[in-house]
């Protein structure tokens, strides 16, 4: 689990508390530019519907649904999704134009 802004190893347990700070750069791990959930390709940039909007990314905040980016759990995600969409246009019929 890495800060966003300068890279460093978050060795904590658990998830940062809300006043946490980087041991690298100084800057909060509690905002949603370290949140696993965050996502710039959804329109609010949070995968949880049930999440508050926050609009300052890079900013401290109080969200119960934060948990720490973690690369290897996005890496499988990842895998995953891809997996299915192959899996998908594998099996799923397509349209043919006349």
């Amino acid at each position: 689990m890495k800060c966003y802004k300068c890279g460093a190893v978050w060795n904590g347990f658990g998830k940062p508390r809300a006043r946490q700070v980087c041991e690298g750069c100084g800057s909060y791990l509690h905002i949603c530019l370290n949140c696993h959930h965050f996502d710039r390709k959804i329109s609010n940039s949070c995968k949880l519907s049930t999440t508050t909007f926050i609009r300052s990314r890079d900013s401290l905040n109080y969200c119960e649904e934060f948990s720490m980016v973690n690369s290897q759990l996005m890496a499988v995600e990842a895998r995953v999704e891809r997996a299915k969409s192959n899996w998908d246009s594998l099996w799923k019929p397509k349209l043919r134009s006349v």
